[in-house]
């Protein structure tokens, strides 16, 4: 396990937040330890006064035969005490266990809201370098674990307190017989810790390692399922996924086995000191013990009564270490400084204004931890209310401007300016409202067509249907099972490539944006699902700032300006008429991508010349 710092570091900056609540706890704790051994306590007189025991010889005895009220003897006193503080301390056990409930669901409901909090202000650049599996871990199963582990923590404290209280009324009971449970146990502690927890600590980390691993590939599989199928790859997937398990099996046997051996050591230690107690009574006394029932008895009753808090403490502090690995994968993602004020829009910002044109200014731009640069020397314009494209062969870095654009990156170097201003001057949500993007893959999500129209928008139903019909999408929307209610599955498996486009283009409307940005957004379908999608598009465009990026320069011949990428830089720029007559890149491109044209008469020729 780290270091006892480390951990309270940890543990600290858990439950820091919830200070108050957590000093009501321990308080109310305090309170319910020291009446459930006040309960043990009252006891004892009983025991002696219903064996006619009336030696006084100890400070427990003294204190009873303080108990007198007139005619009243200690035995009833004892009784009538007991009675009432069974009932105040039943009453407090109920009030410890919803305030331990609401600190462990408090804590760990904020934790869970941190991570994510944490988590949605990463820039796009963060989700792009690290795997889905991995960020999935950090959400869902080690937030789930730390919860875990913090409702054990607060059971830890409460079981901790009662052992400390019934060990310190054991040594008022007998010295010497709490001195020797002192040492043995802090022999027993220094085993348990350096023997026990250090190993359960390290299968935990195997364990956790695998965990993570297992989330990877299954979200890997999910996500690949078509390829996956069609590859008939199934079996390597299932093969990395049974090992994954395979660790996890074996390193949570391990775990639970160490976790479970210091209960069984517990048990073992109670009845060895119960046995050998009653031993060496019989035999200090000469077999004379009887005046000693009653303080034997005590001590059995606080025994008896410390073996299931102590037990649980071991228990639940084997559960913290076993889930500490999680807890520290959940810390570090919290405390990395890189993840700390990354969100691009946390200054507020002018409102965004576009009036003219948006100008790339010597853009430079690479991806972390490379050292190439996708596009070196950017600079071309956009003017506003007209159709611009960006074409080139795979690699060119369009999709890296249009992800600039996006504001999914920013320059490594270089301005994106608006009217002059910089991009980043702007308020960053002002300016994603302002934009439509449309891209090659349209995220759906398992809803109902109304609902991934709306996408969050607060609109009505009447909007959403105006905007399904502008976007071509009403026809085929009315066509389905449930119309407008229709639940279209995860990633809109029961509709085809231009459906899906469609319904991202009555998104795009309700939105009403200045300026479309089309990333691809026919590359993946027929000629006439792009036909339709192309006469969608045009129809709702008309006042709108188009910027189109394309490999498919079908999509572009009417654009006002065509920017031509190479290696990352403009090397022609023209309308289509015009790149054609100088006959260089952009005339190798427009033939290279008409030979897989279905209009082309000669296609099987030009295919079979290839």
């Amino acid at each position: 396990m780290t270091n006892n710092n480390s951990s309270l570091q940890i543990l600290y900056f858990l439950f820091r937040p919830h200070r108050k609540l957590l000093g009501i706890y321990l308080i109310s704790l305090l309170v319910f330890s020291f009446l459930d051994v006040l309960r043990v306590f009252l006891i004892y007189p009983i025991i002696n006064y219903g064996l006619d025991i009336n030696q006084s010889s100890n400070f427990i005895d003294r204190i009873y035969q303080s108990y007198t009220y007139g005619d009243l003897n200690p035995f009833l006193v004892s009784a009538i005490v007991l009675a009432i503080v069974s009932i105040i301390s039943a009453g407090v056990e109920v009030g410890v266990s919803y305030l331990g409930s609401k600190t462990f669901a408090t804590v760990r409901d904020t934790t869970d809201r941190l991570v994510f909090n944490t988590l949605r202000k990463q820039p796009y650049e963060y989700f792009a370098s690290h795997k889905q599996g991995d960020i999935l871990y950090i959400g869902q199963q080690a937030v789930e674990q730390t919860g875990l582990a913090v409702f054990n923590v607060v059971g830890f404290f409460q079981n901790l307190l009662l052992c400390l209280f019934y060990l310190s009324f054991i040594f008022i009971l007998s010295s010497k017989i709490s001195t020797f449970i002192l040492i043995f146990g802090a022999i027993y502690v220094f085993l348990m810790k350096n023997v026990i927890f250090s190993r359960v600590y390290k299968h935990s980390l195997v364990l956790n390692h695998s965990a993570r691993a297992k989330s990877v590939i299954y979200n890997e599989f999910i996500s690949g399922i078509k390829t996956i199928f069609i590859t008939d790859s199934i079996d390597f997937w299932a093969g990395n996924y049974n090992k994954a398990v395979d660790n996890i099996r074996k390193s949570y046997v391990f775990a639970m086995i160490l976790q479970r051996l210091p209960g069984a050591a517990n048990n073992l230690l109670i009845f060895l000191i119960i046995s050998l107690g009653a031993a060496g009574l019989y035999y200090l006394t000469d077999g004379h013990f009887l005046p000693y029932i009653g303080i034997f008895g005590t001590f059995l009753l606080a025994l008896y009564r410390t073996i299931p808090a102590l037990n649980a403490c071991q228990s639940q502090f084997g559960v913290i270490v076993q889930q500490f690995p999680a807890i520290e994968a959940v810390y570090n993602f919290l405390q990395d400084k890189n993840n700390k004020n990354v969100h691009l829009n946390t200054v507020p910002k002018r409102e965004f204004l576009f009036q003219e044109s948006i100008i790339f200014k010597n853009v430079f731009f690479r991806y972390r931890d490379t050292q190439k640069y996708t596009i070196n020397n950017l600079s071309f314009t956009i003017k506003k209310s007209t159709k611009t494209a960006i074409v080139g062969n795979s690699g060119a870095g369009k999709t890296t401007v249009a992800n600039l654009l996006a504001l999914l990156y920013r320059p490594t170097s270089g301005e994106i300016l608006v009217d002059g201003v910089n991009l980043n001057e702007f308020n960053h949500s002002d300016y994603l409202k302002r934009l439509g993007y449309l891209g090659q893959e349209t995220f759906i999500y398992h809803d109902s067509i109304k609902e991934n129209i709306r996408f969050g928008l607060d609109c009505n139903d009447d909007e959403i249907i105006e905007a399904a019909k502008l976007a071509d999408a009403h026809e085929f929307i009315m066509a389905t099972s449930e119309g407008y209610d229709t639940i279209i599955g995860d990633q809109g498996i029961k509709l085809s490539g231009g459906q899906r486009q469609r319904i991202a283009i009555a998104r795009i409307i309700l939105r009403k944006p200045e300026i479309l940005l089309l990333d691809e957004a026919t590359s993946s379908l027929d000629n006439i699902a792009e036909q339709r999608v192309m006469e969608s598009i045009d129809r709702i465009s008309k006042d709108m700032t188009v910027i189109t990026i394309a490999h498919r320069l079908s999509t572009v011949k009417n654009a006002d300006a065509i920017y031509v990428l190479k290696n990352g830089e403009i090397v022609e720029s023209g309308k289509h008429d015009e790149l054609l007559e100088l006959k260089g890149e952009y005339y190798k491109l427009y033939n290279k991508t008409s030979v897989f044209s279905s209009n082309s008469p000669d296609l099987s020729t030009k295919i079979a010349s290839l």
